[in-house]
């Protein structure tokens, strides 16, 4: 049976992904923070 997950930790999963596999990647924008940002992907 495939995990279910919440639309933030799929989109938050997939930023994380691409970060660690490509060392340009990057984040840029309003609320990008520490704490995860507005909406607690970040």
């Amino acid at each position: 049976m495939a995990e279910t997950k919440t639309y933030r930790e799929a989109l938050r999963e997939g930023m994380v992904h691409e970060m660690d596999n490509d060392e340009s990647v990057v984040l840029m924008g309003e609320d990008i923070g520490v704490y995860g940002g507005t909406h607690l992907i970040t």
